[in-house]
């Protein structure tokens, strides 16, 4: 059911062993085996619009990165013009821009490939995505700049759990991997 997503995912390893860094390499994999996976709070906190959603990786990049989509190709996930990873629609994806639903407030670097590895307790989320009991009693985050409080709260933990990517034993993946590890 996912043949298009492991395409994607087969075309990143591809591009990857061209490029032959360890960065690209390890980037690839990371991202190929997170195709597609779920998304939620693991409380009663979003609203049912953005909670236990499903993503799939798109052949679309924004600032450097792929992007995923909601099944229900309303929402998407994406690194923002401030490198932070965002749920928003498809208008702002297409932008890079940092107006968003959710977003994850560590930074992207580096060492963070694909969603599924950014920390569960690092999420904020706004008034029209968080149930509104929820939102009137959650913490308040505070603007890195100014200090003063945001209209974002912070999501007290979220899930994401992979559904489905590249075995290891998928040629491509097996290309990147033999490759990788000759880097060692």
């Amino acid at each position: 059911p996912y043949q298009t997503q492991e395409r994607v995912g087969q075309s990143l390893l591809r591009r990857a062993c061209l490029d032959g860094t360890r960065h690209a390499l390890k980037t690839a994999v990371a991202q190929a085996r997170g195709l597609v996976f779920e998304m939620g709070s693991t409380t009663t906190f979003l609203n049912e619009r953005v909670q236990d959603l499903r993503w799939v990786i798109t052949d679309r990049v924004v600032n450097g990165s792929p992007v995923w989509a909601a099944v229900d190709g309303v929402l998407f996930l994406y690194r923002n013009a401030k490198n932070a990873m965002t749920v928003s629609t498809e208008s702002r994806c297409a932008a890079g821009s940092p107006t968003s639903i959710i977003v994850n407030l560590m930074m992207w670097t580096a060492d963070v490939a694909t969603p599924t590895e950014l920390p569960s307790d690092g999420w904020a989320s706004s008034r029209c995505a968080t149930l509104v009991p929820q939102y009137a009693s959650a913490t308040h985050v505070r603007s890195k700049s100014t200090g003063i409080m945001s209209s974002w709260v912070r999501v007290p933990e979220m899930r994401i759990t992979a559904v489905h990517g590249l075995d290891d034993d998928e040629p491509a993946m097996a290309a990147a991997l033999r490759q990788l590890a000759a880097l060692v």
